[in-house]
C-alpha cells in the first residue's frame, strides 16, 4: 500500500506554487498540467486515467491545485483516514453560496454539502467514485459527488475536519488544525463568469419564479420586468450549462 497526494492544474496559478513547493517537501503528483481547461469534469477524467496505475489497496488524497495549502506535515495523514472507517473520505463545504450552496450542490448527507476540492479514500473505491461521475450527463463533479454521495455507504464527510479543511472566504484569517486547508469561492472575474455560466441552471427556475412574482407584486414594472424576463431566458436558451438538468437515478 502507498500513500500519494495528487492535484489537477493545466497552469500555475493562485497558490499552485506554494502547494507543489511546500514546506514539507512532500511530493505532489500534478495531472492535467498544460491541457484545455474543458470543464470541472476534466478533474475527474484525468483521475480516472491515474488510478488505473495504481494498486486498489492505495491511498490517494486529492486536492485543489489553486486553492489548496498544506497545512502541516502529512506524515499521519493515513493513520486518520483508517480511523474513519471508510472507503472515501471528502471534506465538508463552506457553503459560500449560502442557503443556495445546498441547491446548486445538493447534499452528501442530512446536514452536509460535500466539496469535490479535497477528498481520499482506497483506490478500488475511487474507481467507482470517479468512473460512475464519468459517466452522469452533470459536468459539476461537486453536484455528481454528493448525488453518488447518497448512493454508496463507503462515503463518509471529515465532520471533525482533521483531515480537511475548507475555509470560506470571510474566515481566511482563522487558524485551523486540518492537514490540508483549501479556500474555495475567492472571487474573482474568471471564477464570476464560470459560476454565472455553471451554476444558474440550479437556479433559474427561482429566478423566474421571482420576476413573475414582482410582476404581479409591482404590475407598474412591468416595463422594466417583462423584458428581462425574456432577455433572461434568451441568456439561459443561449449561453448556460445545463448538462446538471438530468440527476443521478
Amino acid at each position: 500500500m502507498s500513500f500519494e497526494l495528487v492535484t489537477y492544474a493545466n497552469k500555475s496559478q493562485g497558490m499552485f506554487e506554494e502547494l507543489v513547493n511546500n514546506n514539507f517537501n512532500q511530493k505532489v503528483t500534478v495531472l492535467g498540467w498544460g491541457t484545455k481547461w474543458n470543464g470541472f469534469g476534466d478533474k475527474y477524467k484525468a483521475m480516472s486515467k491515474h488510478l488505473e496505475t495504481k494498486n486498489d489497496d492505495d491511498i490517494i488524497v486529492f486536492v485543489d491545485g489553486f486553492d489548496t495549502k498544506i497545512n502541516k506535515s502529512p506524515e499521519d495523514v493515513v493513520k486518520i483516514f483508517k480511523s474513519y472507517d471508510c472507503g472515501v473520505l471528502v471534506s465538508k463545504d463552506p457553503m459560500p453560496f449560502g442557503p443556495f450552496s445546498k441547491i446548486i450542490f445538493g447534499t452528501c448527507d442530512e446536514n452536509n454539502t460535500a466539496n469535490s476540492g479535497l477528498y481520499m479514500g482506497y483506490v478500488k473505491y475511487l474507481k467507482i467514485i470517479i468512473n460512475q461521475a464519468n459517466e452522469m450527463d452533470c459536468e459539476d463533479d461537486q453536484r455528481n459527488l454528493n448525488d453518488l454521495c447518497k448512493v454508496h455507504n463507503f462515503i463518509k464527510i471529515d465532520e471533525q475536519e482533521k483531515i480537511f479543511k475548507n475555509v470560506p472566504p470571510t474566515h481566511k484569517d482563522k487558524k485551523n488544525n486540518a492537514v490540508f486547508v483549501s479556500y474555495p469561492g475567492t472571487l474573482n472575474a474568471h471564477r464570476i463568469k464560470r459560476s454565472i455560466i455553471e451554476y444558474t441552471q440550479f437556479l433559474y427556475i427561482y429566478i423566474i419564479i421571482s420576476i413573475i412574482l414582482g410582476l404581479a407584486i409591482f404590475p407598474r414594472l412591468k416595463y422594466i420586468l417583462v423584458p428581462a424576463l425574456v432577455l433572461f431566458v434568451i441568456f439561459y436558451s443561449v449561453f448556460i450549462d445545463k448538462t446538471c438538468n438530468e440527476r443521478l437515478s
